[in-house]
């Protein structure tokens, strides 16, 4: 009988155990975008290519999908890319002042975006932006953005993830990991966050959120960069910068404080892209970063890509040579060790794209 119960309390230990690796993993697998069809990992690939864009968001919700996201996802089908990653504001979302969040409207929206997405003909995979999952209030004070519980559930269904999952994820292929990160979480409440960004003309000006990630999150995805130290390459994006061209659209400066260090002590973190400004950026003092060998002492590159379509921001210092004002995508070729990136320039109205 003692034997019975000491068997039935070893077996109930294994399964608790089993139970903890599996929430202790890390980040949870991430759906692609619908309509782009699944990834099929192939573990034993060194030399694939893949494409990163973001911010493909039109100007307001009357207008339709910008021409650039098409000749994106048309484009880059030369490289013949295994996949994509988008870093957010793949819709314009909700802005209308004093109105009930309009289902019918947004579901639309993603729609029209599915559809262009399919173009790619390879699977996409998206980090949300905060078009996708804010909301815009109007105070007596001012008027601002700020991420709404309503919205990211919308996302959620829109993107068809599995109930009860959250808006990051990561996935394998090759010798290499990617990794989802939300930047757009519901904050709690009397939560201290960097001041927001303002856009927008005088008298018609928006306060942005400056997003967030919770400790939760922050937590799941230091579990995740320990389980994937093998990995000869690391890729994370996400919608706010951590390193931005203008500090004012850095993400919340706790947040990003803590991330870059975290980042720093995983070696193989290769790339950190980012969107939220409309522009290319590149932390380093050229246009393109050379290419890199993993692991590396140096920290990983980060970049801003936010040049698919949406209206473009101007660089902070005219003629700097890492920063352009322009619409892209960028192409990564990872080799063995090694990760090239360049930087494929889009016509905004006619004619082909631009090495």
């Amino acid at each position: 009988m003692k034997t019975h119960f000491v068997l039935a309390g070893f077996f109930v230990a294994i399964l608790l155990s089993n139970n903890v690796n599996a929430q202790n993993s890390g980040f949870p697998p991430l759906a692609p975008v619908p309509q782009t069809g699944q990834l099929q990992d192939q573990p034993a690939a060194t030399h694939f290519w893949f494409i990163a864009a973001g911010d493909n968001r039109p100007d307001s919700a009357r207008s339709k999908q910008p021409l650039v996201v098409t000749r994106i996802f048309k484009d880059g089908r030369r490289y013949k890319p295994s996949f994509f990653i988008w870093s957010g504001d793949t819709i314009v979302g909700f802005r209308t002042f004093g109105h009930k969040i309009d289902h019918a409207q947004l579901e639309a929206q993603y729609q029209e975006f599915f559809g262009i997405a399919a173009l790619a003909e390879v699977p996409v995979f998206n980090s949300p932006g905060n078009h996708e999952m804010d909301s815009v209030q109007k105070t007596k004070k001012e008027t601002i953005e700020t991420p709404d519980a309503e919205m990211q559930a919308l996302y959620l269904e829109a993107m068809k993830f599995p109930a009860g999952a959250p808006a990051y994820g990561a996935f394998n292929y090759g010798n290499s990991r990617f990794i989802a990160v939300d930047t757009e979480e519901v904050a709690q409440a009397l939560t201290l966050r960097s001041p927001g960004k303002i856009v927008g003309k005088a008298g018609k000006t928006i306060k942005l959120d400056p997003g967030f990630v919770s400790q939760q999150q922050i937590a799941l995805l230091t579990q995740d960069l320990e389980a994937n130290k093998d990995k000869a390459h690391i890729f994370l994006f996400m919608h706010h910068p951590i390193k931005p061209a203008k500090k004012s659209s850095r993400l919340n400066k706790d947040n990003a404080d803590e991330l870059e260090a975290l980042f720093q002590k995983y070696p193989n973190v290769s790339y950190v892209i980012a969107a939220h400004e409309h522009l290319y950026y590149n932390t380093g003092g050229k246009l393109v970063p050379a290419a890199r060998q993993d692991p590396s002492s140096g920290g990983p590159t980060y970049i801003v890509s936010g040049g698919a379509g949406a209206p473009l921001d101007p660089c902070p210092v005219t003629g700097a040579a890492n920063c352009g004002s322009f619409n892209h995508y960028l192409v990564f070729e990872v080799d063995g060790a090694t990760v090239k990136m360049q930087v494929v320039k889009v016509s905004a109205t006619a004619g082909k794209s631009k090495k």
